[in-house]
């Protein structure tokens, strides 16, 4: 959301393909932003064109504060213990079938 003078513009994501739909001021500001999908919000005395403006420059200037997913750093997993070493567990730890037999207690 942008504020200025009674003007608040709230900027609201759409589906792709939607289009900017706002008044034509905003429209121009959002065009010339790169923004292409965009449902626009405002209240206040829009007539006032300069604050409208204004109060649409800010809310772009804000959307730009949130970490969208294309901007998020790469995540680099490690594997767990068990995971890495599986092969070895595998090959080196097996039950012994034959010696010492133990006698599970059913409680």
């Amino acid at each position: 959301t942008g504020k200025c003078g009674s003007v608040t513009v709230r900027l609201i994501p759409a589906p792709r393909g939607t289009g900017i739909v706002s008044a034509p001021v905003p429209k121009k500001l959002l065009t010339m932003a790169g923004i292409e999908d965009c449902y626009t919000s405002a209240r206040g005395c829009t007539a006032t064109l300069g604050n409208f403006a204004k109060a649409t420059y800010a809310a772009i200037g804000n959307t730009y504060s949130y970490l969208t997913p294309e901007l998020w750093k790469e995540t680099v997993f490690t594997k767990s213990p068990y995971q890495e070493f599986t092969d070895y567990l595998a090959k080196n730890h097996r039950r012994q079938e034959g010696g010492q037999k133990q006698e599970q207690k059913v409680y």
